[in-house]
């Protein structure tokens, strides 16, 4: 079998079993069709070959060309199988999407500090009827959870206005909880002078940061 014709058969080999679906999803039949395509191929080369070579070439000579094109095929045919007839592998799945952010909590009330008696954690009777409207408002979504923070301005050390930021944020969670809403459902904390939604430079600024917030999330 001349090499021109061995090359021939490698690149129609290849060709054919590239295009086939159903042999790559078996490789080991791949490989076996690739070796029965390759000897039949070389065998066809091989004789081919030899018939050129000259007119004195008989039959038998022809025959031992398409034999020993049919040996050298089927072993072209396995080996370039062995590497065309790979499983393709599937794409890898794609990532699980994101889970969404989690939904920013509600305001349902504010009570600012003119709501308490000064310096103190007990709740003035316009503090009692905003809480007592908000604790109105939760029980229509009684699934949801009650966030009470209090906040305090910039007067005064941070210990001492931690501790009353936490007061008064007991002060209207036990409100919430006379009005009905479930202990179980609100988680008061104070958060002192460490979140100002206004300047403290003015008293404008430093009343609207002494405030209770009622959340629902």
């Amino acid at each position: 079998m001349r090499p021109r014709s061995f090359w021939a058969a490698s690149v129609g080999l290849a060709f054919v079993l590239s295009g086939c679906t159903a042999l790559h999803e078996n490789p080991v039949a791949c490989k076996v069709a690739a070796g029965v395509i390759g000897g039949a191929l070389g065998a066809t080369g091989g004789g081919l070959g030899v018939a050129e070579v000259g007119n004195e070439a008989d039959n038998g000579d022809i025959a031992a060309g398409a034999a020993a094109g049919l040996v050298a095929g089927s072993i072209i045919g396995f080996t370039v199988g062995h590497f065309v007839c790979q499983p393709e592998e599937a794409p890898p799945p794609p990532p699980p999407p994101p889970p969404p952010p989690a939904a920013a909590p509600k305001r349902v009330e504010t009570l600012q500090g003119a709501n308490f008696d000064f310096n103190k954690a007990q709740l003035k009777p316009s503090g009692v009827e905003k809480v007592d409207h908000a604790a109105q408002v939760l029980k229509q979504t009684p699934g949801t959870h009650v966030l009470v923070e209090g906040h305090t301005d910039s007067i005064g050390s941070a210990a001492y206005n931690q501790k009353l930021s936490e007061r008064r944020a007991q002060t209207v969670r036990d409100r919430l909880v006379e009005d009905g809403i479930d202990a179980s459902r609100i988680t008061a904390r104070g958060l002192g002078k460490s979140h100002p939604i206004a300047s403290n430079d003015t008293a404008e600024g430093r009343a609207q940061n002494r405030r209770v917030e009622i959340l629902a999330q």
